[in-house]
């Protein structure tokens, strides 16, 4: 029976935790190592509700995008996610920043979700964004419709821009600051999440559609290819992505 540091070892394979970010605190987190493991639960963040859930269904280990411990822990206490995963006797690993630039990971699957073709890396410093192209021009009004449909967000904030939309950059997550990369790609517009105000102006100062469509939305699109990989590699174990995993924000409009 697969053990939990075996699931580790494979994230480690698919997405080196070595490439993470010198700020970021991905890898194998909380538990044992040893621990076999019958069911894995998968979600983009470890709440209080995925690991009750993880306890509800029995799985002894959850894999998340975003780190269950990120900054330094000065105190442990009942509302400390990792204290309560330890208490419940479940394991964690986190696959961050790693994720985010493997092949095949965050940005990829984000591309795909979109259906943009052609995708290929640009070149941004980081090995962040990716471009592709849609299947037929649309507006930039269009586009934004197309993309909330595509992965479920509520709303985007965007900028409007009068130039058609046929070549797409994307950077799932924060990537605003990195706007100017896609412009130098060739992209007619930009998805991403987490924009400042500062930079929206610049983009409309630039006549630029860059889509500010969720962190929750724009990096969710990894879980289930991720559990697809799990689930060939790991025959004699369940592997299950998580039904309370949400996005933390909701969206009104006028």
């Amino acid at each position: 029976m697969s053990k939990v540091l075996d699931f580790y070892k494979f994230i480690d394979k698919i997405a080196p935790f070595e490439t993470q970010e010198s700020w970021d605190n991905s890898g194998f987190l909380v538990g044992d190592g040893d621990k076999s493991v019958k069911k894995v639960l998968l979600a983009l963040d470890v709440t209080e509700p995925v690991l009750n859930e993880a306890e509800q269904i029995g799985a002894e280990l959850v894999i998340s995008h975003h780190p269950v411990i990120f900054g330094a822990l000065k105190e442990i206490h009942p509302k400390n996610i990792a204290f309560l995963a330890a208490q419940k006797g479940i394991a964690i690993i986190s696959a961050h920043t790693c994720l985010d630039i493997a092949d095949g990971g965050v940005n990829d699957c984000l591309a795909a979700a979109l259906e943009l073709k052609n995708i290929v890396k640009v070149d941004d410093g980081e090995g962040l964004m990716r471009i592709g192209e849609l299947s037929k021009e649309l507006t930039c009004e269009e586009f934004v419709k197309y993309v909330a449909e595509k992965i479920n967000v509520g709303g985007i904030k965007y900028t409007p821009a009068e130039k058609k939309i046929k070549k797409v950059a994307v950077c799932g997550g924060s990537g605003g600051d990195l706007y100017p990369f896609a412009m130098n790609a060739g992209a007619d517009a930009y998805v991403t999440a987490n924009i400042k105000h500062n930079l929206f102006i610049d983009m409309r100062r630039d006549n630029f559609c860059v889509l500010d469509a969720g962190h929750f939305c724009t990096e969710n699109t990894v879980i289930e290819p991720l559990a697809k990989k799990l689930a060939e590699e790991f025959s004699d174990t369940e592997i299950v992505v998580s039904e309370v995993s949400e996005d933390p924000a909701r969206y009104w409009s006028k």
